[in-house]
């Protein structure tokens, strides 16, 4: 297995096999011991990275579904410039 840890992901990374992308975030709760939780396996870096993206959309709350959605697309276009291209 391969990591990918780049700043741009944050306390998220992937796991590289030959199967698959895992996708993984490193939580630390109030008591300081950090632990990995895993969000998903995908068969394509893209669509690893538009989970991460979502899930990282769903760890705070939106006034309106606009907002969402934008700051959804504002992450995953992020993450295609500096990834895809």
């Amino acid at each position: 297995m391969n990591y990918i840890k780049d700043p741009v992901l944050g306390d998220y990374y992937l796991v590289i096999d030959d199967l698959n992308y895992s996708a993984y975030i490193t939580i630390t709760p109030d008591s300081g011991i950090k632990y990995d939780s895993c969000i998903g396996h995908f068969g394509n870096l893209g669509t690893a990275l538009k989970r991460i993206s979502e899930h990282q959309v769903r760890q705070k709350s939106y006034t309106s579904l606009k907002d969402y959605i934008i700051e959804l697309k504002n992450i995953y276009t992020d993450y295609k410039k500096h990834f895809l291209q």
